[in-house]
């Protein structure tokens, strides 16, 4: 099966798969570590069939990703049948960008767009790029060229206005062969702390929204910057806050700190949106949580 991309832009099947139940969260859809985690199961598979990974570790392609620009296009609920296919959008010096697109795989609609940036130092020849990305996967809430200013350290990010809302210990079972974190998970990590983020930023209607199964939210959009990898065993602190609000839209900012070695593992930014979950729509910031909101605005 094909689906409809502009003629110029080569796409091949790369992943087949479904949504189980075990991978939905509290708004009952695919949560945000396993889109990551089937994409970058066909990103493994597209650079295997390209031989620029060796056949006996592929996942040395997953240790090469620098950032991962995500569009969330369409909910995946239970069992939906999803299909990824994968084409080449870029190539620099140093570097080579990847397009991977989620379909349904009876409706063919896209469900998510991925544009994962992977390191290509000491790779050899380079490919040539395919075409210019569709408009359903190319950034649309953050801008990539937009300046980042990464917090130094844990402290640099609380006088920012960031909040710890998640830490752990990274499990032996989250990581590669060589102990390294696998990328998926750093937005599922992020994914867990965001309860207790809402639990900060919430007034206490919306709280009870949530607990009643009324409220949820959903991630639009992504970009996750991977800066010095964490360790199997290293103990990490999640820390967030919002950047700006929009009508419906929160851009939200995340710092992952690696406290066993005090460096800045990764950032994130993030656009989302609270959504009425008998609905399955995006609803308006309430002048109540806004106020709350622009309070706690990062620094």
């Amino acid at each position: 099966m094909t689906t409809n991309y502009p003629p110029t832009l080569a796409l091949q099947g790369c992943y087949w798969g479904s949504v189980n139940r075990w991978e939905c969260d509290e708004n009952d859809h695919l949560n945000v570590r396993f889109y990551a985690h089937k994409m970058n199961q066909a990103l493994q598979i597209f650079l295997l069939q390209q031989n620029l990974v060796p056949e006996s570790a592929p996942d040395a392609a997953l240790r090469r990703i620098q950032v991962q620009h995500i569009r969330f296009l369409r909910e995946a609920r239970i069992a939906a049948p999803l299909r990824v296919d994968c084409g080449i959008s870029g190539c620099r010096e140093d570097a080579l960008d990847v397009l991977q697109i989620m379909v349904n795989n009876v409706t063919e609609e896209p469900v998510a767009a991925f544009l994962t940036t992977i390191d290509t130092t000491g790779w050899g020849p380079h490919l040539e790029a395919e075409a210019p990305v569709p408009e359903t996967a190319a950034p649309r809430g953050l801008d990539p060229q937009a300046p980042y200013h990464m917090p130094a350290s844990q402290e640099a990010a609380a006088a920012l206005g960031f909040h710890v809302v998640g830490r752990g210990i990274i499990g032996h079972d989250e990581c590669d062969a060589t102990g390294l974190l696998l990328p998926h998970h750093y937005i599922g990590r992020v994914s867990d702390g965001m309860p207790n983020l809402w639990a900060f930023l919430n007034e206490a209607t919306d709280l009870e929204a949530r607990q009643n199964g009324d409220l949820g939210g959903a991630a639009l959009e992504y970009r996750l910057r991977i800066h010095t990898p964490l360790r199997s065993g290293h103990v990490f602190a999640h820390m967030s806050g919002v950047r700006s609000l929009g009508n419906k839209t929160q851009n939200m900012a995340h710092v992952v700190i690696d406290e066993t070695t005090g460096r800045c593992a990764a950032t994130a930014e993030a656009v989302g949106v609270a959504m009425d979950l008998n609905s399955r729509k995006a609803v308006p910031i309430s002048p109540e949580r806004r106020r709350r909101l622009e309070a706690l605005l990062l620094r």
